[in-house]
């Protein structure tokens, strides 16, 4: 399975066939230098050899379902990593959301620079992550928790290029070696191997390892629409525009669960109650609601601002990150300005906060939160932490301490964070059609993270966020509401009624086909909760052998059951439909279909969502 050639290439195989080869090498001033021959000097150890005589270290433990591949250098060296070819093994699954998110990888290409939860960096690296790597031959690749950076590039639809992994040495503490002599911390990467019998078993190996979900948000939350003030009213909501919101809601007779307040309710951020100005009365108000049949949820970020009366109290008692240079809260700057930020690495700080929510959920009747934030790039690099973390266990820590007492929540970060049941929502949406954040990334995103083992997906508000003044038309909300009807749940903002009756007939007929899936719903809910099994699926997950299914990123299965080929084109009422082996009923025509075959100009009117049952094999 495993061999380390005399040039030292690394190549795993399977029955006798390649399955991936890779080149490692260390890096320093920007400089790669590839290692040119290896020998082997105990059992499972080689030393490999660059083209200047510098050394390192290759340490292989096998496993009967592949094995750890580690790195070390000798010196003291910055950077260590290695370059697997894309083929023959691709194509590739995996990292988690990006701005522009092509499935497979090689379709739009990757470059992070770190792999690290972002709130939208340039390179397009998004806020829920991890660095896996699934290609379609049966192989994965874990790369092991470390204290430096982890740059991780792609190239786009090149057979000849490769997947390189570089690993920085962890970095020397702000101001240290200023006054004396500080050892350098080496390089490593410890790289976790495995080799499955196709793509769907090395997908659930993957997840077995990073670990799954042991129970999962409320069914209600997931089966009935959540509808959220932000992107219809944006931070002018107030106590009259959110009941005249739950009224409009229940007059054009809708499903609903949740009614989101978002930014911003509150009299300044990091304060803990609402702006009286704004909500007069939130206590009466939060009690209407119920008597509506809504669960009241807020808008919390973990970020203080100076004025803000929690500022003062956090501060005083050191509950946010620091200063190195003064002791005092780091201002960080995230999308609403300059904030202190939470310190999640101190039990303290987080029994406060918590304190401090649940004194809020007492005085109004709160059901629970909408989490922002949380990403490792509003923690600065020179901040002091109660304990040392990174940007990453920055953002684990965070969604750790959420799912610990929040089940009516839902969080937009994540690194490594699988193994919590609550809802983990896609990237602020733009209200747009495309792969650019827009519908079709909906669907590439909910992919992306189904296959890192994120199965409880909320994919953001239909229609997106409506931001700079690009609102959706109508034929792009309905689109968007079928695309959600199967997904795990649907969150709603800009209102169908804004359109036409037509719009609003049609975007309630998939609320209804949604709620007509909680049973579905429930069996994959199970399925979660037993062994990690995605809800959305690929169709390789159907047919891992068939090849036809690994680069279609339009169609995917809800659960064990059903097939969706959303419209997610402008203006197009039919489409190219693929159904793998089996036997495929027309939810809305019952006509059955023999996979596998293609399905030319499908019609898809505006009204109708292309959706298939799997009624046998």
């Amino acid at each position: 399975m495993w061999s380390i050639e005399a040039d030292g290439r690394i190549v795993i195989e399977r029955n006798g066939q390649p399955l991936l080869i890779g080149q490692p090498f260390i890096a320093a001033y920007g400089v790669q230098l590839r290692a040119v021959s290896a020998r082997q000097t105990a059992p499972n150890q080689w030393e490999c050899t660059t083209l200047v005589g510098a050394v390192f270290s290759l340490t292989l433990a096998p496993s009967p379902s592949g094995g750890t591949l580690m790195f070390h250098v000798k010196p003291p060296l910055p950077q260590i990593g290695v370059r697997w070819q894309l083929q023959p093994g691709g194509p590739w699954y995996g990292l988690g959301e990006r701005v522009i998110q092509g499935w497979p990888l090689e379709s739009t290409g990757v470059r992070s620079l770190p792999l690290q939860s972002y709130d939208h960096s340039l390179d397009g690296t998004l806020n829920i992550c991890t660095p896996l790597l699934i290609a379609a031959s049966g192989v994965a690749l874990l790369v092991s928790e470390d204290h430096g950076k982890l740059d991780v590039e792609l190239p786009t639809q090149d057979p000849t290029g490769a997947i390189t992994l570089t690993s920085h040495a962890p970095p020397i503490p702000f101001g240290a070696g200023f006054t004396e002599a500080v050892e350098p911390n080496p390089a490593q990467l410890t790289l976790q191997v495995i080799v499955a019998e196709d793509v769907r078993a090395a997908t659930i190996a993957a997840i077995a390892q990073l670990g799954h979900p042991r129970q999962h948000p409320p069914l209600e939350l997931c089966v009935d629409p959540i509808w959220t003030t932000w992107a219809h009213y944006k931070m002018p909501i107030n106590q009259a525009k959110t009941l005249e919101f739950a009224h409009a809601i229940m007059a054009h007779e809708f499903p609903h669960s949740v009614l989101e307040i978002d930014d911003r309710w509150q009299s300044a951020y990091g304060d803990f109650d609402f702006d009286k100005q704004k909500f007069p009365d939130p206590a009466a108000m939060v009690a209407q609601l119920h008597q509506m049949g809504f669960k009241v949820t807020l808008w919390v970020p973990p970020f203080f601002h100076p004025a803000s009366a929690g500022y003062a109290e956090a501060a005083a008692h050191g509950y946010l990150v620091t200063h190195p240079a003064t002791g005092q809260p780091f201002l960080t700057r995230w999308w609403q300005g300059w904030g202190g930020l939470i310190d999640v690495s101190n039990p303290a700080a987080l029994a406060w906060w918590k304190q401090q929510l649940d004194q809020l959920q007492l005085n109004y009747g709160i059901d629970g939160f909408k989490f922002d934030g949380g990403e490792g790039n509003f923690l600065p690099h020179e901040a002091r932490t109660f304990s040392p973390i990174t940007p990453n266990e920055y953002t684990d820590r965070y969604i750790d301490w959420v799912a610990q007492h929040w089940r009516w929540s839902e969080v937009r970060a994540g690194w490594r964070s699988q193994r919590h049941g609550i809802l983990f929502r896609e990237w602020d949406k733009a209200s747009r059609w495309g792969l650019d954040n827009g519908l079709q990334a909906v669907i590439t995103q909910a992919l992306a993270l189904s296959t890192i083992g994120y199965p409880f997906i909320l994919p953001d508000m239909i229609g997106g966020n409506a931001y700079n003044g690009e609102v959706p038309d109508r034929e792009l909300l309905i689109r968007w509401t079928q695309v959600c009807a199967l997904m795990p749940a649907m969150q709603f903002s800009i209102p169908p009624w804004i359109y036409d009756a037509e719009a609003v007939a049609i975007c309630r007929r998939y609320v209804e086909l949604h709620r007509q899936l909680r049973d579905d719903l429930s069996s994959a809910f199970a399925e979660v909760i037993a062994a990690g099994t995605p809800i959305v699926r690929p169709l390789w997950w159907h047919a891992p052998a068939d090849a036809r299914t690994y680069a279609i990123a339009d169609q995917w299965l809800f659960g064990a059951r059903w097939l969706a080929a959303p419209v997610v084109n402008q203006g197009q009422t039919a489409r190219d439909i693929y159904l793998p082996a089996g036997r495929w009923r027309d939810y809305w025509s019952q006509q059955e279909h023999v996979g596998p075959v293609q399905l030319s100009a499908y019609p898809a009117p505006l009204e109708r969502l292309p959706l298939f049952e799997h009624s046998g094999d």
